[in-house]
C-alpha cells in the first residue's frame, strides 16, 4: 500500500507538479531526482544552477522537480523506498526527519563536499543540525527586520525609526487612522503578516524551549503575550479583524504595507523583490524590530533552505557532488540574489551587494550574526507546539483567554507530548 501511494505521488508529481523534463543527453549519465520546495521565480534560480551543472560534466544528470507539500511527500516516498536523491527543506524540518531517520547523516560526506564549519555563519551551520550531527547544508539564508513606510512616519512628525517596542507603540498609535468604526489605516498591527506567532517572545527575552524543558509559560513570555493582547485591547480585536481580513497575501497588489496602508510590519528580505513589483515607487527602509525597553539589540528569527539526503536515496555519492556544486560561493550567491536572500558563508560579510535586488540585504546579514538571533526550537515535536502557541495566539487576541492562561495550557499540553515522545525516545533506545 505504501508503495502504492509512493507511485501515486510520483505520478502527480510528473503531472502537475511543474518538473522539468529529462532530455535525451542524461543518457549515459547517473540520474539525481531531486526535489525542489519552491516554485516561481525561486524554482527559476534553481533551475539556472541545475542547467549549469548539468552542463558542467557527463557524469551526473540532475533531474529538478517542483514538488508541492514536500516534507509530507518526502516521508511517503521514504516509506516507500522510492525517494529522491536530493531535497530542498526549511531548517525547522530538520529535528523532527533527523529524529525519524528520514535523512541520511552526511558529517562523513564533507571532505568529499569540501565543506568545513568555520565556514558558514554560526547559525545556519545549527539550524543544518540535530543532536550533534550534521544533515543537510544550506543554501539561502535569511532573517526577520521591521519595515517601515518612511513617508508615512515623516508625514506623523517621526525622522527616525523606532528604537524601542515602546516607541514603537507610540508611532503606532499616532499612525492608526480611524473613521467612526472604520480603519483607514494602522500604524502596526503583530497579527500581521501571522507567519511568525511563536516569535515575537524573543524580543521580551523569552523562548520556547531551554535545551532540556519546555518554558512555554516563562514570565518573558507571558510579557509578551500581554503585549500582542493589548493591540486588541486598544484598537478592538473585531475591527482589527475586519480590517485585516481585507488583507490579501503579501504578494498581491493589495498587501496593505504596499499600498500605504500599513506604515510598520516585521518580513524578511524578500519583501523588497514584492514591493519592487508591486509599489515601486514606495519609500520603504528596514531596520532591527526593537526589543522590550530597547534592552535587546539586534533581535531576529534566522531561517534557511537546507539541501539534504532522504535515506534509501538511490545516488547519494552523485547526490554530495551536487551539494558541493551548489556550495560554491558563486553558486550561493547567484542564488541569493535571484531569491532576495544572503548566502550562509561568513564571507557574506565580505561580499560586493551593490547589485543585490535589496538595498537593506547587509542589515539581515548583520542580524543573522546577532548573539540575538534566535531559531524554531531544534525538537522533533516543534510542529505540535506550533500549533498550539497558534491556538494560545489567537485565545489571548480574541479576548477568550489572559496571556497566563493561554500560555499555562499551553506549557500542560506540550509537556505532555514532550514526556510522550522522550518516554517513546528511552524504549527505542533500549531495544537497540
Amino acid at each position: 500500500m505504501q508503495h502504492l501511494l509512493t507511485i501515486l505521488i510520483i505520478v502527480s508529481i510528473a503531472a502537475f507538479g511543474g518538473c522539468s523534463k529529462t532530455p535525451a543527453e542524461h543518457k549515459g549519465r547517473v540520474v539525481v531526482d531531486y526535489w525542489e520546495m519552491w516554485s516561481g521565480q525561486e524554482l527559476q534560480a534553481a533551475k539556472h544552477l541545475v542547467d549549469k551543472f548539468n552542463n558542467s560534466q557527463d557524469e551526473i544528470f540532475v533531474n529538478l522537480l517542483s514538488v508541492s507539500e514536500l516534507e509530507r511527500k518526502l516521508l511517503i516516498a521514504i516509506a516507500g523506498n522510492d525517494p529522491p536523491d536530493l531535497a530542498n527543506l526549511q531548517d525547522s524540518a530538520i529535528p523532527k526527519l533527523g529524529d525519524k531517520n528520514a535523512i541520511e547523516v552526511i558529517d562523513e560526506l564533507l571532505p568529499e563536499i569540501g565543506a568545513s564549519q568555520q565556514d558558514y555563519i554560526d547559525i545556519y551551520w545549527k539550524l543544518c543540525s540535530y543532536e550533534n550531527k550534521l544533515y543537510g547544508l544550506p543554501i539561502a539564508a535569511t532573517t526577520l527586520a521591521l519595515h517601515t513606510n518612511a513617508d508615512l512616519l515623516k508625514n506623523a512628525g517621526f525622522e527616525d525609526v523606532p528604537q524601542t517596542l515602546e516607541q514603537l507603540d507610540e508611532y503606532a498609535t499616532k499612525l492608526t487612522i480611524k473613521n467612526g468604526n472604520n480603519f483607514e489605516s494602522l500604524g502596526f498591527v503583530p497579527t500581521q503578516p501571522g507567519w511568525w506567532n511563536f516569535a515575537w517572545v524573543w524580543w521580551f527575552g523569552g523562548d520556547w524551549y531551554d535545551g532540556k524543558n519546555i518554558t512555554a509559560n516563562r514570565p518573558e513570555n507571558v510579557e509578551a503575550f500581554k503585549w500582542i493582547q493589548s493591540y486588541a485591547q486598544t484598537y478592538g480585536a473585531r475591527a482589527l479583524q475586519n480590517f485585516t481580513s481585507g488583507f490579501g497575501a503579501f504578494s498581491w497588489s493589495d498587501d496593505r504595507f504596499m499600498t500605504g496602508k500599513l506604515a510598520m510590519v516585521l518580513q524578511g528580505p524578500w519583501m523588497s523583490k514584492f514591493i519592487d513589483q508591486m509599489s515601486p515607487g514606495l519609500n520603504w527602509t528596514a531596520e532591527a524590530f526593537p526589543s522590550a525597553g530597547g534592552r535587546l539589540k539586534d533581535v531576529t528569527l534566522a531561517e534557511c533552505n537546507v539541501l539534504v539526503i532522504p535515506r534509501g536515496a538511490k545516488h547519494k555519492k552523485e547526490a554530495a557532488k551536487f551539494i558541493a556544486f551548489m556550495q560554491k560561493p558563486e553558486n550561493l550567491q547567484y542564488l541569493a540574489f535571484k531569491q532576495n536572500k544572503f548566502v550562509p558563508l561568513k564571507i557574506a560579510n565580505e561580499m560586493d551587494y551593490s547589485n543585490h535586488p535589496n538595498k537593506n540585504i547587509k542589515l539581515f546579514v548583520r542580524l543573522s550574526q546577532s548573539p540575538n538571533a534566535y531559531a524554531t526550537p531544534r525538537i522533533p515535536i516543534w510542529q505540535e507546539y506550533a500549533h498550539e502557541i497558534d491556538n494560545a495566539f489567537q485565545s489571548v487576541w480574541l479576548g477568550k483567554k489572559t496571556p497566563q492562561q493561554a500560555l499555562d495550557d499551553v506549557q500542560k499540553r506540550v509537556e505532555v507530548k514532550w514526556q510522550e515522545y522522550l518516554d517513546m525516545k528511552n524504549k527505542l533506545n533500549k531495544t537497540r
